[in-house]
């Protein structure tokens, strides 16, 4: 009996290391290239000094690694009034959530000893290359001893509390980068870069969009104005239990995003581990939200390999459970009418085969040719200004927010009518939100009085912008009742009732 509980206390444990492996997001493990890292960028301001090659690339070295047949080399010296800096990324370079993360990890080697206070800065940078605060490493490391791996972790809360400019919901770089001006030369070898996974929280309820360029925010400018931007930001106003988890990555189809153990055919890409199906699910997401316009038309592959993996997509999340919305192909500019034939025969098949788990990212957008409509184009003729982001966002929240939502709150930011919706939670204890939405800039007043009409909060006097506002009200000093609050704006004006419960 001890021994097989000792066996099933292993299996757990076994199991527990594999979801939070399978969570870490990694930078760099190893280089293709044997001279130097491509997905990384160097920079130096003199008369501080970094070795960089071709141009500003992180050099690579095979003298020494902790894991595989290489490592990044940093060679430095910092000086006054100078100034370096090394980012390290993903081969995609594409963003990540470290929010839902625990640290910053990597493996150092130096075969001389580094005092603490010389060790490098360290920060982020996410896709619109805004960068967090430059945080000292030795607030959280000692020494480095010569000759010895020695693990550096920073906890991601620290980047939490000093984010500067950067969205940490897309997370792209990691940049080491110059403190202390001490003129020496420094040589550290750098291995196993990643930012850990931790078990998720049950707070929240995770939603999850796969997808390419446009998912990922392309074509928006700035980035606030991409469609999943807008779905997070509204969908969280409404309900702050939710967090939408956006691992889209530019260019990839629907082989980059299928079941981790697939196998594609020859010539096609591999899933992508850190930002496919099975990844997703690790979150234990309530929904799915798969958008990827064209990028499988683009490459020629057929329809019926690009109707199969949709078929294998929905299978995989209906056997675990959790709802998948599939997004139609978005009008592109194609010179080759054989592939503006296919994309014609993509959306006529996703509208027919997945019915009302379809997004139409399609209709109003696309001229009569299949072409992008100038007003909603970039300028490339394949990605989506802020007006047409602005499309897709109010498509995919008029379907998935009602099932998500209660439905006084599912209506989208930029409704054509008023909303006064119901307080959530009611009845309350203390603390509840009010939620609200106006059609236009105006003046408006939200009040709220007690049962025999005596004011007794003002949540709001003065001019809002156009769209969906919510509003906190603490209760606190009031006793157990029932209340009513009140909205004016314009010709507009709506009262609910609301109980207090202590």
């Amino acid at each position: 009996m001890i021994i097989i509980n000792r066996i099933k206390f292993f299996l757990l444990v076994l199991v527990f290391f594999n979801i939070s492996k399978a969570q870490d997001y990694f930078l760099f493990t190893d280089s293709e290239n044997p001279n130097y890292y491509d997905p990384s960028y160097l920079f130096v301001n003199t008369p501080s000094e970094l070795i960089t090659v071709n141009e500003n690339k992180f050099p690579v070295s095979t003298d020494t690694s902790y894991a595989g047949t290489n490592a990044l080399k940093l060679q430095w010296s910092s000086h006054d009034t100078g100034d370096w800096g090394s980012a390290i990324t993903a081969p995609n370079w594409a963003g990540e959530d470290v929010t839902l993360k625990d640290s910053v990890s990597l493996w150092v080697f130096s075969n001389k000893f580094i005092p603490s206070l010389s060790l490098p800065k360290i920060y982020l940078e996410d896709l619109s290359n805004k960068k967090t605060d430059k945080i000292n490493i030795s607030d959280f490391h000692g020494d480095i001893v010569a000759g010895i791996w020695t693990q550096i972790k920073i906890p991601i809360r620290i980047f939490i509390n000093n984010p500067g400019e950067a969205d940490l919901t897309q997370i792209k770089v990691i940049y080491l980068g110059q403190s202390i001006s001490d003129s020496l030369k420094h040589i550290m070898y750098i291995d196993e870069v990643r930012i850990t996974g931790r078990r998720l929280s049950t707070d929240y309820n995770f939603i999850v969009v796969l997808g390419s360029s446009t998912a990922a925010g392309g074509g928006a400018d700035p980035r606030d104005s991409a469609w999943v931007n807008l779905f997070r930001n509204n969908l969280i106003l409404a309900d702050t239990s939710f967090k939408v988890v956006n691992l889209a990555v530019g260019g990839f189809t629907t082989y980059d995003v299928m079941p981790t153990g697939f196998v594609p055919p020859p010539g096609r890409p591999n899933p992508s581990p850190n930002k496919n199906i099975t990844y997703a699910m690790e979150y234990n997401p309530q929904t799915i939200i798969i958008n990827l316009p064209s990028n499988d038309v683009a490459r020629n592959y057929t329809i019926e390999e690009i109707i199969a993996n949709y078929d294998t997509l929905f299978a995989f999340a209906q056997n675990h459970f959790v709802d998948l919305w599939i997004s139609t192909p978005q009008p592109r500019y194609f010179s080759n009418q054989s592939q503006l034939d296919l994309q014609f025969e993509l959306l006529d098949s996703t509208f027919s085969r997945y019915g009302s788990m379809t997004i139409d990212f399609w209709n109003g957008l696309a001229k009569p040719n299949g072409f992008l409509a100038p007003e909603y184009d970039s300028g490339d003729g394949i990605h989506l200004n802020n007006a047409g982001h602005r499309i897709l966002y109010e498509r995919a929240s008029e379907k998935i927010y009602p099932v998500l939502l209660p439905v006084e709150l599912a209506q989208p930011r930029g409704a054509k009518t008023y909303l006064l919706a119901q307080n959530f939670p009611n009845p309350f204890n203390n603390q509840t939100r009010i939620l609200i939405s106006v059609i236009k800039a105006e003046f408006i007043s939200l009040k709220v009085y007690n049962i025999i009409g005596e004011q007794v909060a003002v949540l709001e006097n003065g001019f809002i912008r156009r769209g969906l506002h919510s509003y906190d009200f603490d209760a606190s000093s009031l006793t157990s009742g029932i209340y009513v609050y009140r909205l004016i704006a314009g010709d507009f004006s709506a009262s609910k009732k609301m109980i207090l419960v202590k």
